[in-house]
């Protein structure tokens, strides 16, 4: 399998299964998998009824869920029944990489507190935001990227200008392909720039990011609607976004989260 393949190149050490019940096969309590990546749509037993299993006979392991066809409802469901996160596919490695790390840092997705009906956007606590502008140096970008936030790696950033407005994106990937360019190295990964950052030529954010304004939600924006949008355009988070500045970033994860009770 090709993501078996590049997760070990990655220094992960990686079992693989073929369908539902193999990998349910594979499953021993004395000795559980720290982390699961599962597919939704699989032959036989889907990935939410594997999911279900998996809880009930390894429960600290954490499991992530990739699907190409992603909705609200399936999102929903697959943290009701206890994923670390819902992932939509094609998903970059760098990121899964990232997301399998924080997954392998928490005990239990029952370590969360217990969550309270929320509705809209702004009743969402917001994750650190910290603001990054387009002449901004790139390693300034690496450098955010690599925080972790309550547990949390980041996915995107966006790019402002002096009164918080919106001029672009860059995410781990545009980095990425700008320093294997500039180095001539196709094989440069993202773990190598963390160990060596001097890797990444002297640019600025704006020779790197995507000069474009990324959909956003508002704060009084009903949070199912805001994550089907998410869905939609295929990204876990979005900035919120008053009178056309950014005050806050959203994600997709933290609404599947508390829009579960909506549906409960």
């Amino acid at each position: 399998m090709n993501l078996a393949k590049l997760l070990r190149l990655r220094n992960f050490d990686v079992a693989t299964a073929f369908d539902g019940l193999q990998a349910l096969d594979k499953l021993n309590p004395d000795s559980p998998f720290d982390v699961i990546v599962l597919d939704v749509k699989m032959p036989g037993m889907d990935g939410i009824q594997v999911l279900r299993r998996i809880k009930r006979v390894c429960s600290s392991s954490e499991v992530i869920m990739l699907t190409g066809h992603a909705t609200l409802e399936s999102g929903i469901q697959a943290m009701r029944e206890g994923a670390f996160d819902y992932l939509m596919k094609p998903c970059d490695i760098e990121d899964l990489c990232e997301k399998i790390k924080a997954a392998y840092a928490v005990e239990s997705i029952k370590r969360h507190p217990v969550l309270w009906p929320r509705s809209i956007v702004k009743e969402i606590p917001s994750p650190a935001f910290i603001r990054l502008e387009a002449n901004d140096p790139v390693h300034k970008a690496i450098e955010i990227f690599c925080r972790k936030f309550g547990g949390i790696t980041k996915d995107t950033l966006y790019v402002l200008d002096s009164e918080n407005r919106l001029k672009g994106v860059i995410t781990k990937r545009d980095i990425l392909i700008a320093a294997q360019r500039t180095q001539s190295d196709p094989a440069l990964t993202w773990q190598d720039l963390e160990k060596t950052p001097q890797r990444m030529p002297s640019l600025r954010v704006k020779e790197v990011m995507q000069p474009k304004i990324p959909a956003s939600v508002g704060p009084d924006e009903n949070l199912a609607a805001a994550a089907k949008r998410m869905i939609a355009e295929n990204v876990r988070s979005m900035p919120v976004v008053v009178e056309g500045r950014v005050t806050a970033v959203i994600r997709l994860q933290d609404i599947l989260r508390h829009t579960e009770h909506e549906t409960a």
